[in-house]
């Protein structure tokens, strides 16, 4: 049996959307019916240092007297919570769930909070764990624990731990627990055909509800977000520039160009609706392009959360908009996190040595063999150049005046060359030659 084909797949988004909770259903029944998937369950939650209670029973949307309600609680032998289980398709990780459920673990001996996702979705999920764990008054520390490609693991203190997994590989370690012609691996694999159609993104059907006007106003009011922290504060206050940019829709959203005053390159701040769907739960991004010299190792350090675009010299930073304030308050939490984002590309930016070395570099790669602009200008109003050597604005030399003409010159010819290689060709005039009269 196909498990893109299984009734239950088939089903589920034909009844109901509510997919998540059909799973996690799903899941207690198979667990409460088998004795060796629970053991299964157990052998994967349990590692060298934690030695959990096996897991007796599992109940579903358990509610607390703070209205938290976990998709499922796993209990032991002596009734004592032992498992805490969230489990997710595609709606989002809400603002405290994974702090508020690890609260719910009982003090007293091992515990494990699960959460249960697609496999295309275990890194962005992870990463905004971490940053919901992270982020609380009492901060929980996570310690990563080595762990296979589709799991993530992390232990708080010395029998607490905090586990990722996807829904294959959960379902794989219950189906290798009972024989293959079995009732029980036939309801498992109903189930790894549901989670498999969430794990492949096909087309869901269309429910009537996601489609109304508050979808629209919400697109319209995060484009409306991102004119108001360009042209209302970053221009308006001076530190941001669009001189020469222009807002502009692009497959992924809408979003604006612009610079940080007094800062080499240009930013993009807008929708991503590629890397919302893959790489964090945020719709809002700030990408840092290619011209603006920064050291990536640095960068990396200070900017954790930062994804990189493989074969490209991209950046994108993920900005969390706040949830249940008012307008206002969304509007200026984000300016704040864009000027946090120009206070890390200042530290981490290039040295004079590393930006020689960068230009150079690119130079020397350009895929149309022409110079890429060589001259670095810092925040503090340096001007670097190829050659090591520095000015300001108003207070070159004539030769450091003569390299920003030979490179304006480049590009509308198309010439390319080092500058000192080109002089000596008799290509450009060297810097003592004389104007005309």
């Amino acid at each position: 049996m196909a498990t893109e084909r299984t009734l239950l797949a088939y089903l589920t988004p034909r009844l109901t959307n509510r997919g998540e909770d059909t799973a996690t259903d799903a899941l207690a029944f198979i667990l409460n019916k088998s004795s060796a998937c629970r053991g299964a369950l157990d052998l994967f939650l349990r590692d060298e240092e934690l030695d959990l209670e096996p897991i007796a029973r599992v109940q579903t949307q358990v509610t607390y007297e703070d209205g938290s309600r976990p998709d499922m609680v796993g209990y032991d032998q002596s009734g004592h919570k032992r498992l805490l289980v969230e489990s997710k398709f595609w709606a989002t990780l809400l603002q405290g769930q994974a702090s508020g459920y690890f609260s719910q673990l009982e003090e007293a001996g091992p515990g494990v909070l699960l959460f249960i996702a697609p496999d295309t979705r275990i890194e962005t999920l992870w990463a905004e764990i971490q940053r919901q764990m992270e982020s609380v008054e009492d901060k929980v520390r996570l310690e990563p624990i080595e762990s296979p490609r589709s799991v993530r693991k992390a232990r708080v203190g010395s029998d607490k731990r905090v586990i990722l997994v996807s829904w294959v590989l959960l379902l794989g370690h219950l189906a290798a627990s009972v024989p293959s012609d079995s009732p029980v691996a036939s309801d498992i694999q109903q189930l790894r055909g549901l989670a498999q159609r969430e794990d492949d993104d096909a087309f869901q059907p269309i429910h009537s509800e996601e489609f109304g006007p508050s979808l629209a106003r919400r697109i319209r009011w995060l484009n409306r977000l991102i004119d108001d922290v360009v042209d209302g504060h970053g221009v308006k206050q001076g530190w941001m520039s669009v001189s020469g940019l222009r807002a502009t829709p692009q497959r992924a959203g809408y979003g604006r160009y612009f610079r940080f005053t007094g800062a080499p390159g240009d930013l993009f701040l807008g929708v991503n609706y590629n890397l919302w769907a893959t790489r964090a739960d945020t719709p809002l991004w700030l990408r840092i392009n290619e011209n603006v010299p920064v050291n990536p190792e640095k960068l990396r350090d200070m900017a954790p959360s930062l994804v990189e675009m493989e074969g490209l010299r991209r950046y994108y930073f993920p900005i969390y908009l706040k949830t249940g304030v008012e307008y206002e308050a969304v509007l200026n939490d984000v300016v704040s996190h864009v000027q946090g984002v120009a206070d890390t590309l200042d530290n981490a930016g290039l040295s004079q040595r590393e930006a020689n070395h960068d230009y150079q570099q690119n130079r020397r790669s350009s895929p149309h063999g022409e110079p890429l602009d060589p001259i670095i200008e810092r925040t503090d109003g340096t001007i670097l150049f190829p050659d090591g050597s520095e000015g300001r604005p108003g207070q070159l030399t004539e030769d450091q005046q003569r390299q920003m003409d030979f490179q304006r010159a480049c590009r509308l010819s198309g010439q390319t060359g080092d500058y000192s290689e080109l002089q000596a060709l008799g290509i450009w005039p060297a810097a003592d030659d004389g104007d005309e009269n």
